[in-house]
């Protein structure tokens, strides 16, 4: 098994956006292109991001782990969910 896909993080990201958003009274996004960045946008704010990717890692049942991830990237969703996907993927035994 290759474990999740880029597009299966980017759908659960959005499906946790809208969530949030929904709770705001804010309107639901349609699109996550890839360099929409969640802080700037006012999307999430940032106890809003950790609460994601602990969500993320509850919900494909992985840990994640961001020390390799360029802190100047983290925000922007296209590189968030190479990211993340690249951390779900099995690891050789």
């Amino acid at each position: 098994m290759n474990g999740p896909t880029t597009d299966d993080v980017r759908a659960f990201f959005g499906a946790f956006l809208n969530r949030k958003l929904d709770d705001r009274g804010r309107r639901p996004l349609r699109d996550l292109p890839d360099d929409y960045d969640l802080l700037l946008s006012g999307a999430l704010d940032s106890l809003a991001f950790v609460e994601m990717m602990m969500a993320a890692g509850e919900h494909f049942d992985r840990e994640i782990d961001f020390e390799n991830l360029d802190p100047e990237q983290m925000t922007l969703i296209g590189p968030l969910c190479l990211f993340v996907s690249e951390q779900l993927r099995p690891h050789p035994s």
